[in-house]
């Protein structure tokens, strides 16, 4: 009973052989099941990026749409305007007063309150610079700013 046979050695060479291999295929089963979730894992972010991507182009062609639109919208408003000077240039005498309109009542008012209000300072300038060259007495200037 307690001889180790060949039949033994070959049984436990056997029993050896086959637990290193299962060890190895179970390493090399980790190992490919390691590859295959890193593969799959640069898959979902390369499809991510994708995916940015043509959101990206999808915005740009908008973007370039859009564009090209407010290219022929100002190339019209430029070939207006240039009808416009020419038809300007034609003209010999603008009044002044006819050239500027308003849309409204209450812009009218605005306008001619701002006029009034810059002839009022240029008045005063005038009138402050003819003081200092003693054009005028101190007198006349305080009566006329005053007024």
């Amino acid at each position: 009973g307690g001889t180790i046979t060949e039949e033994h050695i070959k049984a436990s060479l056997l029993s050896a052989v086959e637990d290193k291999l299962r060890r190895r295929l179970k390493e090399q089963s980790q190992q490919s099941q390691a590859e295959l979730e890193t593969l799959r894992r640069t898959q979902r972010e390369l499809n991510e990026g994708k995916t940015r991507l043509e959101d990206i182009l999808t915005r740009l062609q908008r973007e370039r749409a859009d564009l090209d639109k407010n290219v022929v919208v100002l190339q019209e408003k430029e070939k207006e305007l240039e009808a416009a000077v020419e038809r300007l240039g034609e003209q010999e005498g603008v009044d002044i007063d006819e050239a500027v309109v308003t849309t409204a009542p209450l812009y009218s008012q605005l306008l001619n309150a701002f006029a009034e209000e810059a002839t009022l300072e240029d008045a005063i300038y005038y009138m402050g610079e003819a003081l200092r060259k003693e054009v005028i007495d101190l007198d006349t200037f305080l009566k006329q700013v005053r007024t």
